[in-house]
């Protein structure tokens, strides 16, 4: 069973194609993290961000926020599975 979740979103701007990645997945000890990049494509500039998460389902209430706010941002989502799918 995959327990981990990966979505990227795009926007294009004039500038180049923004990106925003998350990953929700276990550790070696067992422990949620929810991994966070963003960036644009092509150059070096971004960041990059790893916090622990209580549980799957906090890293899933994450990830749900996170969703929104790409979406008010015009961002489309460009891989992964819907976070809100339970079969994972």
């Amino acid at each position: 069973m995959n327990e981990s979740i990966n979505l990227r979103w795009e926007k294009p701007t004039a500038l180049g194609v923004r990106y925003y990645e998350v990953e929700l997945r276990r550790d070696l000890w067992g422990e949620w993290l929810l991994a966070q990049a963003w960036g644009r494509q092509g150059t070096r500039l971004g960041q990059t961000r790893v916090a622990p998460c209580g549980s799957r389902d906090e890293g899933l209430a994450r990830i749900a926020t996170i969703l929104k706010r790409r979406q008010q941002r015009r961002y489309r989502l460009v891989a992964g599975a819907d976070p809100n799918d339970d079969t994972h």
